[in-house]
Order: C-alpha cells, then structure tokens, then sequence
C-alpha cells in the first residue's frame, strides 16, 4: 500500500493544531483531524457557502457510494448479455480486469476530490485545473456528460426495478408484465424516488445504512442459496474457461471486447461519495476515501456474486430464452426449487429498490452544483435549496423529469429491450467522459507548484495512473457505440448513437442560448501554497 503524508497550509484546509505532522493512508477513513467547522471553511475558501446539511459520516458518505454503483443490481441486470458476449470467462475475468483499472482511475480521482471537495465533483474539479480561458466550456462539457451519467443511471435503475418486479411476479405464478406496464412502473417508482429523497440529508443516510446491510445480506444469501441449493453446479473449468458466443458475429477478439462491457457497467457511478462531500463531515478525507473504498467494496463484492450465480448457471438457453424474462432469475429458477427462486428474485428487487434511492440522491447533487453555477435554463429557481430539509429538492424534480422522457424510449414494445441497453450505454459512456475530463486536465495542466498537496496525493505515481485512467476510459466508452449483435436490425441495433446525439443537441442548445452568457465554471481557487511530504 502506498504512505503519503502532508501538512495542509492553514490557508487552505483551514488545520487544526493536532493534525501536524499525521501519516495518512490512501485507505484510511480517519476524519476526526477536520471538523465541521473547518470543513465548511474549506468549503467558503472555494468560494461557496453551506446550504446543504452537513450530516453525513464518513460511512455514510461510503454508504452512498457502495448503493449507488450496487454491484448486485447491476450484475443481474446485464447478466444475460454477460452470457451472450463471451459467457463465464468472460464474465469473470472481463470483471477482474475491470476491476484493476477501476481502482486506478478511483485513486486518480481521489487525489483531486481531496484537493477540492465540493458537490460538483469532477465538474468542479475541471474548472480548477484547466486555464481559466478554458474553464467555463471545459468544466460544461464534464458537468453535463456527468448528469448525463448520473440521470441515465436513474432510468437504468427504475427501469431495471421494474423488470425485476415483473420477473419476481412471473417466478411466483403470475404474469409477465407489458411493455408499456413496465415503463409506467419504472417512471412510478423513480417518483417515489424522488419524493423520498426530499428528506434532510441525515435521513436518507440512515436510510441508506439500512441498504447497505441488505445489500451485503444479499450476496450472502446468493452465495449460500447458489452453493447449498442449486442443483445441478456446474463444473469449476466451466465457470472460469467456458465461452460461448450468441451475438452472431464471428470475431471472438470482437466479442470478447462486447463481454468486457458487463463488468464496465458494474462500476459506473463510483464517484457519489464526490458528490456528497458538502454533506460529510471531514470531507477532505471522508470523499476521496469514499470513492477508493467504493470501488474496492464493488469489486469484492461483484467477485463473490459472480462466482456462485455462474456455478448455478446449469442451461446457458434456459437462462437466456426463459419465461421470466430476466436471465439470472432463469438460470436460478433452472437450478433451485421454485421457492428459492422466488426468495432469490425478491431479494435482488428489494435491492434494487435501495439502490435506486441512493442514485437519485447523488444525481440531485450534481444537478443542483451545476445550477448553483448557472448550467442550466432557470436555474435560479432549480438550484433553490428548501429550508426546511436542506435538500435540493427542486433539483431532484427537474431530473425526474428529465428521465421520464428518457424512460418514454421503453415504450415501444419492439425496440423496448434495445432501448434499455441504449440508456445503460449512455449511462456508461457519459460517467467515462466526466471521469476522464478532470483526470486529463490534471495530467496536462497541473504543476508541481499549482496543484495542492493533499492526504491522497500519490507523488510520482500521479501521471502514471492519470495516463492509464485516461486510456482506460476512453477505450471502455468506445465499446458501447458497437453494435452486438449480427445481423443489426431495428430490433437489436445500438440506439446510443441517437440517443447521445438528441441528448448532445439538447446540451449543446442549453449552452448556445443559455449558458454561454451566464455559466463561467465554478468559482475557483487561483491560488494554492503547496507544501512538502513530511519524512
């Protein structure tokens, strides 16, 4: 494990008098050396003053990050084209792989979340590290690709909640539900969403705490119910070596690329804890730890998941053409006893449930950050923060509505599948971008003497991992514009070509009307004092 330590100049993280001289952890969650006194000081130092609710611990702030991406949720709904690109050894050693990275660029992004804690996140941070002639379109085009991540997220996951209910009804004796059911119940639920999200902040976190542990539950339940329960398991050569290609096209370098996207999916939105620093307590060390420890959490988590669903994986057709229409509840109903796959299919919906809450969350902060700053058409009324919760609530309604319309794409019961993955696509490709904007500005604008040292710094190892995020990011965001599946019909092409560019007109409309005249990026810290690493 790498060692950095630091002293923060008093005037910019605002010390207090018995940090001096502390050894930190790129790991650690120690976040008794910074008040909330301090923090909203560090806060006033970026220019901003504390509206939101600064209730947040440093687990909690965790706790948002881990539900947000919930890896359990996003696993079973891309398990079926897991199987279909590539099958188990894909599945399982594309998640690897993809985990490795992940961390680096998590390390990446936490050494600049340190520096500038704040709810606008990698927003923000592009607007600190880019030339100040740069800063307003920059720290836009990061912001907006940002939301778009975060709200696709949203859709993905009411859409998702949806076809887990249906699938859960259909297990227990009842009826696959209609398309244009399922969009209405997805846009239901993400209202529900919404108006629990109204609740101070400290509320939700509690809330939150509780998802948390149902979703470690959860996979504790999976890997006992798979290995106890499922009958036939399938053999160990099976699970890590097995490949199987349903996509029609007959390049398996191609395919193998396509199969690489399931784990990529399994970590999108790593980032929250970023989002809720202006919530948490010690957020100089409580954020950045937030969204490291995210990403380690997603990949032990995702790694004991995978495992014993693909051992109960016993008919690849059966869990890819089943009656239920979700393919792990197929492949578990093959396995198990009807009871247990019952018990199995309400477990993850529950899930899904929780971490639908804690993705609405996030994407109001972001939401909110770049209105505060003027990002969006009216957004003097949407960034208003209610006085009673201390919740950007009208912010959290304007995404709603945003993904309503997004959600509106389901409907048509011939491309309703289609359309779904375009969203996940979206949801993918615009966290990518957002994520390597900051990274990148970091790389080829920031000095040793104009970007602060700060307890994540990771000294010479910094544009080593920042190169790496960068070409990892990009490579990833690429795939998902490919088509997977041969021969392209209307069925089954990628709409995420039209999807991104519609969207993409939209952002760029707001921004030749609106934002061009009133946005000039966030405030920004035009000096730092940089400070030696202590012996």
């Amino acid at each position: 494990m790498l060692h950095v330590s630091s002293n923060f100049d008093p005037d910019i993280s605002m010390k207090s008098s018995n940090n001096n001289g502390r050894l930190w952890s790129l790991v650690s969650s120690d976040v008794e050396t910074v008040t909330l006194n301090e923090d909203d000081q560090i806060l006033e130092r970026m220019g901003y003053k504390t509206e939101l609710y600064r209730g947040l611990s440093a687990f909690s702030n965790f706790a948002f990050g881990f539900t947000e991406v919930n890896v359990l949720c996003s696993f079973v709904s891309m398990y079926g084209y897991g199987l279909a690109t590539g099958g188990p050894t894909v599945i399982f050693w594309g998640f690897a792989v993809t985990f490795v990275f992940n961390t680096i660029v998590a390390y990446s992004m936490a050494e600049i979340c340190s520096a500038y804690p704040s709810a606008g996140s990698v927003y923000h941070w592009t607007g600190q590290l880019v030339p100040v002639s740069l800063a307003p379109l920059a720290s836009y085009t990061c912001g907006w690709a940002n939301f778009l991540g975060n709200a696709a997220g949203d859709a993905a996951f009411s859409y998702t909640w949806a076809t887990f209910l249906s699938a859960s009804i259909a297990i227990s004796g009842g009826e696959v539900l209609s398309t244009q059911l399922l969009c209405l119940i997805s846009i239901a639920v993400l209202l529900l969403w919404s108006f629990l999200n109204f609740f101070r902040i400290d509320t939700v976190g509690s809330f939150n705490h509780l998802a948390v542990f149902a979703h470690v539950g959860a996979i504790f339940f999976i890997i006992i119910a798979c290995f106890t329960v499922a009958s036939p398991l399938e053999s160990t050569a099976w699970v890590f070596t097995e490949y199987v290609n349903d996509t029609g096209f007959e390049s398996d370098v191609y395919v193998v690329m396509m199969g690489l996207l399931t784990g990529v999916y399994c970590f999108t939105g790593f980032e929250a804890s970023a989002h809720m620093a202006e919530e948490t307590h010690g957020s100089r060390t409580s954020a950045p730890n937030g969204v490291i420890n995210t990403v380690l959490a997603t990949g032990a988590g995702g790694l004991l998941v995978i495992v014993p669903v693909l051992y109960a994986t016993a008919n690849v057709d059966q869990s890819l053409n089943g009656t239920s229409g979700n393919a792990v509840v197929d492949s578990m109903s093959y396995s198990m006893s009807n009871r247990w796959a019952c018990i199995f299919a309400w477990v993850v919906t529950v899930n899904l449930f929780f971490a639908g809450v804690s993705s609405v969350a996030v994407t109001g902060r972001i939401t909110w950050a770049l209105m505060r700053d003027n990002g969006f058409i009216y957004s003097s009324y949407f960034s208003v923060v209610d006085t009673y919760f201390q919740s950007p609530i009208r912010a959290i309604m304007f995404v709603f509505g945003f993904d309503a319309i997004l959600l509106l794409l389901t409907l048509n019961p011939g491309v309703g599948l289609a359309a779904f993955y375009s969203i996940v696509g979206l949801c993918a490709v615009g966290f990518n971008i957002s994520y390597a904007i900051p990274i990148a500005a970091h790389l080829v604008f920031s000095t040793e003497k104009s970007f602060p040292l700060t307890c994540k710094s990771l000294g010479t190892y910094s544009k080593l991992f920042g190169i790496i995020s960068c070409i990892w990011l990009i490579f990833t965001a690429i795939l998902f514009f490919l088509p997977t599946e041969y021969p392209v019909t209307n069925s089954n092409m990628n709409w995420l070509c039209v999807v991104m560019l519609l969207v993409l007109i939209v952002g760029i409309l707001n921004w030749i009307l609106n934002s061009q005249y009133l946005f000039t990026g966030p405030k920004r810290i035009e000096k730092e004092v940089r400070t030696p690493l202590l012996e």
